[in-house]
């Protein structure tokens, strides 16, 4: 299982995008952007499944990037 951090998300629908050669394991992210307070507003840790549903937002430089709501993000425990 690999982990990344999104610095900021995509604040028009609180989202974040993910290039598709990240998907091939399960990914955890991390969303470390902080509010003026230096606390992080998404504090927990996401899994997102290679088996998850996913759908093409973009492409860019050839990479697919797929969208994934923040809300419906499955939270990860270890």
């Amino acid at each position: 299982m690999n982990r990344y951090e999104i610095r900021e998300p995509i604040w028009k629908d609180n989202s974040i995008g993910i290039a598709d050669f990240r998907l091939k394991d399960d990914l955890l992210v991390d969303i470390v952007y902080k509010n003026k307070n230096g606390e992080r507003i998404f504090p927990d840790t996401y899994i997102i499944r290679k088996e998850k549903e996913k759908e093409i937002h973009q492409t860019i430089y050839g990479r697919k990037i797929y969208l994934f709501l923040i809300k419906d993000l499955e939270i990860f425990s270890e």
